[in-house]
């Protein structure tokens, strides 16, 4: 090969390692993920004399050596992190932690002197790329030292509590199977944190999964899809409320029935272990603040047909009226698919309680969200669908089976007076935003702006609905969004302005909720293009499941570290993940 051709060879692998950077810094939030994501090619290395003697294969080897020059670490610093409780050795797919003696000898006689160059090049190029995505961070992946009281959480001490979180979170899962079934239940729940931990699909190919489990073979991807629809299938029969109506519940209540009796179990589970009398003080207490919110899960697939494709798919297209114009509907769109704040955007929509508490939110209930669409409203149509109150008084009482609440706190996509007498009649007080679209909100906000002193007002009144009154108190104040614009709440008593900056203070805290779905979907939800909502909401149930255990691992190591678990948790979620993947259930001898 001629020095030319050796330059083209280089620069086709610095290319492809950018391009590849490139597109991974949209999926992951860290440079350690971006690495193990990386597609390595044998070919680019091949100045090992003896591949056969190799101790470890090329690709890990590779990626550790990247990782190594683009965190800038040293060989002694790189050894004592792969020795930590992060196993990062796992992602970059060793078996164990190497040591430096074996990260010496393979820097020498693995690589010659040119792929060396190439090494901390492609690592310089992994670098640059992720900076300018800030996707670099430096709390990751092992404790920070002086975050802990003893040497270091040892992996004994993780294994340990994420043992038992998700025992205490999933054992109440069942299906119905055949008693000579090939597989456990346990293996596909197995095979589900591995989904989970690499964003897979149930159909990706599990070589690597098959290698990484302690079991002599797992469950194939068609095999797993069944398994799960059957753990969140509804029963047959008929309720008795159903018997005697001749109304028989929609199948997505059905199975949203069938599939929060385990999670609520699991729920009560953690906190029964969170509200232990060792636990309570460094836990949380009763009655408890809570924050509800709807998420998405997208879903990419249009509601509208063609024609063309209606007659090659033999599907009749159900004919709809929008905006004047008739349009052709899928009679295979699912029903609990509609339209996001984005006007391009369809996705499956949920909404959550949790508890909001700095080191301990956990989510108390899961509530399906059924929306109209635009063509059900234009035509007319009479759906099933969940109004914001509906979902609140759910919520609400999914909570109070596992805690006493005092205080709500919704954004304004809850606001209505149907929604504030739900929370009302519980003798709860709620904090509650509002859209400034009424008269008086404009006049109100109008007087603010022409007074020379202040820049906010509170103004007391009271709420009527179906003949029951309450106090209110409307309170206008800045926006922290928008300096020009003000923010708008309701809170259900006469308050004065000391308790009203108290409660807008801890109103602040219902953002948790944010981080919440932001950790979910990032860490706790695998890739599914399914239309089938009892996979859907199955696993956003199992994806909220594993953020409390994930919360509830943390909470058990609190002994372990002198930090704040709710700002630098010792376990990062993506690590729960691969935790969860490897030891949420032993294998049989």
């Amino acid at each position: 090969m001629t020095a030319t051709d050796d330059q083209d060879h280089r620069d086709e692998i610095l290319d492809s390692i950018e391009e590849q950077t490139e597109d991974l810094c949209h999926i992951y939030d860290h440079i350690t993920r971006v690495i193990t994501n990386l597609e390595i090619d044998g070919e680019w290395f091949s100045g090992y004399e003896n591949p056969g003697r190799a101790k470890f294969d090329l690709e890990p080897m590779v990626r550790l050596f990247l990782y190594k020059h683009a965190r800038e670490l040293n060989q002694s610093e790189l050894a004592r992190r792969l020795r930590g409780a992060a196993y990062v050795y796992l992602r970059l797919g060793f078996d164990r932690p190497i040591s430096q003696q074996i990260i010496s000898h393979n820097k020498r006689n693995r690589f010659d002197a040119t792929e060396r160059r190439l090494l901390k090049d492609a690592a310089e190029v992994v670098r640059t790329v992720c900076s300018e995505h800030d996707v670099i961070r430096t709390n990751e992946p092992a404790l920070d030292p002086e975050d802990v009281q003893h040497d270091r959480v040892s992996e004994g001490e993780i294994m340990d509590a994420v043992k038992r979180a998700t025992e205490l979170g999933f054992r109440e899962f069942s299906a119905d199977r055949a008693s000579n079934a090939t597989y456990p239940l346990e293996a596909y729940f197995e095979r589900q944190g591995y989904l989970n931990m690499s964003r897979a699909g149930t159909t990706t190919k599990s070589r690597r999964f098959a290698r990484l489990s302690e079991r002599e073979s797992v469950p194939h991807g068609s095999s797993h899809n069944r398994t799960m629809k059957k753990v969140a299938k509804p029963k047959s029969q008929l309720t008795f409320d159903e018997f005697v109506t001749g109304k028989q519940e929609p199948e997505w209540k059905r199975i949203r029935d069938e599939v929060l009796e385990p999670f609520h179990a699991g729920v009560e589970n953690i906190l029964n272990e969170l509200t232990d009398e060792d636990y309570a003080e460094a836990g949380f207490r009763e009655p408890v603040h809570a924050a509800i919110d709807i998420t998405s899960w997208n879903y990419h697939v249009s509601p509208f047909i063609s024609e063309k494709k209606a007659r090659q798919s033999g599907k009749t297209p159900i004919k709809v009226t929008i905006d004047g114009k008739e349009k052709l509907i899928d009679p295979d769109h699912p029903d609990l698919v509609s339209g996001l704040k984005n006007s391009d955007e369809r996705g499956y929509k949920f909404a959550t309680i949790t508890i909001i508490t700095e080191n301990t939110p956990i989510v108390l209930g899961v509530e399906p969200v059924r929306d109209q669409r635009k063509w059900e409203e234009e035509m007319g149509w009479d759906i099933e669908r969940t109004s914001r109150a509906d979902i609140v008084e759910s919520l609400l009482e999914q909570a109070s089976r596992h805690v006493d609440i005092h205080k709500v706190f919704l954004d304004r996509g809850f606001s209505s007076k149907e929604t504030r007498d739900v929370i009302d009649r519980r003798g709860l007080l709620y904090v509650l935003g509002k859209s400034a679209r009424a008269k008086v909100d404009k006049k109100n906000i109008k007087e603010i702006n022409d007074h020379d002193l202040y820049d906010s007002w509170i103004g007391h009144g009271t709420h009527e609905y179906e003949g029951r009154e309450h106090d209110i108190t409307y309170v206008y104040t800045p926006s922290k969004k928008d300096e020009d614009k003000y923010a708008v709440f309701t809170i259900n008593e006469h308050v004065d302005h000391h308790r009203t900056e108290a409660l807008l203070g801890q109103y602040s805290q219902r953002m948790e909720i944010e981080n919440e779905y932001k950790t979910i979907k990032k860490h706790f939800l695998p890739t599914s293009a399914s239309k089938d909502y009892r996979i859907r909401f199955l696993y956003f149930v199992i994806g909220t499941l594993l953020y409390n255990v994930w919360r509830m691992a943390n909470f058990i190591l609190r002994d372990a570290v002198d930090a704040d678990l709710g700002e630098h948790p010792p376990i990062l979620a993506g690590e729960l993940i691969e935790l969860v993947a490897f030891c949420l259930f032993t294998p049989p001898d």
